[in-house]
């Protein structure tokens, strides 16, 4: 496990990255940052999947959500699909108004439960290495 400064991030299972938002921090462009090179580190050159949890009540500044944070990976093989596991009403508006803003190349899906998202993501996982 790694712990940056706004998350931890594991790779739990091959080709299989889960990130976990602190709820004791504030979310920063430099810690999305962070995290994106710690994804990029785990998820190696293989194709990866990546769960990813809101906690409730998160505190961010603004300027998270005026960046593509996925836009220096564009046309790379790297993340496949993205299921965001979201706390409350705030972070699932956050991350669904993120989405519209900056669409990204891979499927990704706001849940309100871990279980929802783990199915959706096995079976994207499947799709991937059926290929």
């Amino acid at each position: 496990m790694v712990k940056t400064r706004c998350a931890t991030m594991a790779l739990t299972a091959p080709g299989f990255i889960e990130q976990r938002f602190l709820s004791d921090v504030t979310i920063d462009r430099a810690g999305f940052e962070e995290n994106r090179i710690v994804r990029q580190e785990l998820g190696g050159s293989d194709p990866y999947v990546m769960l990813s949890f809101l906690p409730e009540g998160m505190d961010f500044e603004l300027a998270v959500t005026s960046r593509d944070h996925f836009e220096p990976e564009r046309g790379q093989i790297g993340m496949r699909a993205l299921a965001v596991v979201v706390g409350d009403a705030m972070g699932e508006a956050i991350a669904k108004l993120y989405f519209s803003y900056f669409p990204t190349e891979f499927p990704a899906r706001v849940f309100h439960q871990e279980v929802e998202a783990r199915a959706w993501l096995g079976a994207q996982q499947a799709a991937v290495k059926a290929g």
